[in-house]
């Protein structure tokens, strides 16, 4: 709704000789909730256009241009930079689609925040903590595995710190449900039938591995693989698939790839007319996959499953199970700052051409 056309834009006596008008008082001499003035300036989209641009207008009358950047930091628990801490460099940040969508999600709770964004790369897949707190940010998103011998580290965090696909106990966490999408991509990829299944996954150490392939409900692990290749397993077992006729492929993440070299020497294990199935822990290994299993002759390629829907799957009729990356990316932002609990983001599995 419009501004009330008769209401004076002058500024309140309440206002009088202070150096900063603040939210209230511009609120008050517009005659509109706090929060319409708020959203105006940090949530356009709650607004129709017109009331965005009068309030606007009205508010810059009265010399008022916006919060303040320092006052919001500090009712933020006195939070200015936020860092987050990243597994690989940076051009894998900047490139890879599903890390570029979390840190859009990120950026957008930051700038509703007006608060800055400190991106540290290359601390490795098992971050270096003791590194990451010696940033000049006031708080730290870590995004990257914990090993054991460093979640009393985590837990004793001299920072703010929520985690974010790792798991510590007594730390926040935002992740996504990957044993379940596990689940959902094996059972796919069997409901075609297939005499063999490779399974494309990230690298996963000798007891990460032994845990996932000798205990029934492995507990909650702080590696995605292991979650990922525990639904795998899982789903395999409730289908009656022997676990001899899986082959395990690990690939890199950083080199997507290079799934199509990693296959390449399996292709003399795989008899002559068999259905074969492919099961990636990501779309860009599905896909690159894909290139080199189609060059072998006499071989049926029955079902292939990504993870992630990056926009590539679905432009290639990609079957792969969904995440929301860009909300995670949200969601961390908020545990951090507004003391969100631990969230584990549903997934999907989106059929399309294989």
């Amino acid at each position: 709704m419009p501004l009330p056309p008769n209401h004076s834009a002058e500024a309140p006596p309440s206002a009088a000789g202070r150096t900063r008008l603040t939210l209230a008082d511009v609120a008050a001499a517009l005659g509109v909730s706090r929060t319409s003035v708020s959203n105006a300036f940090n949530r356009p989209e709650q607004l129709s256009k017109a009331l965005r641009e009068e309030i606007l207008a009205k508010a810059r009358a009265l010399g008022y241009y916006g919060p303040d950047p320092a006052a919001r930091a500090m009712r933020s628990s006195g939070v200015h930079v936020v860092a987050v801490v990243f597994h690989h460099d940076l051009r894998y940040a900047l490139s890879d689609p599903p890390s570029l969508a979390f840190l859009r999600g990120v950026a957008k709770e930051l700038d509703a925040r007006q608060l800055h964004l400190q991106l540290i790369p290359k601390l490795g897949r098992r971050v270096e903590l003791g590194a990451a707190f010696q940033a000049t940010a006031d708080a730290l998103i870590v995004h990257a595995e914990i090993d054991p011998e460093l979640a009393p580290e985590a837990a004793a965090a001299r920072k703010p710190l929520v985690l974010v696909d790792a798991f510590v106990e007594g730390v926040t966490t935002i992740g996504t449900q990957d044993r379940h999408g596990g689940e959902l991509a094996m059972a796919h990829a069997l409901r075609a039938k297939p005499e063999r299944v490779i399974v494309l996954a990230f690298p996963l150490d000798l007891a990460g591995r032994r845990n996932v392939m000798e205990l029934d409900d492995p507990p909650p692990s702080g590696y995605v693989s292991s979650e990922r290749m525990a639904g795998y397993v899982k789903a395999a077992r409730a289908g009656g698939f022997p676990m001899e006729r899986i082959d395990w492929v690990e690939v890199d993440e950083r080199y997507p790839d290079a799934a199509a070299e990693a296959l390449a020497p399996l292709r003399e294990r795989v008899a002559p007319g068999t259905r074969l199935a492919v099961v990636a822990m990501s779309d860009r290994m599905a896909l690159a996959a894909r290139s080199q299993v189609l060059q072998w002759t006499g071989i049926a390629l029955v079902a292939l499953v990504g993870f992630d829907d990056v926009p590539a799957a679905a432009l290639a009729g990609l079957t792969t199970v969904r995440q929301d990356a860009e909300r995670k990316g949200e969601l961390a932002v908020q545990a951090l700052l507004d003391g969100l609990p631990t969230t584990l983001l549903p997934v999907e599995l989106v059929v399309r051409d294989t």
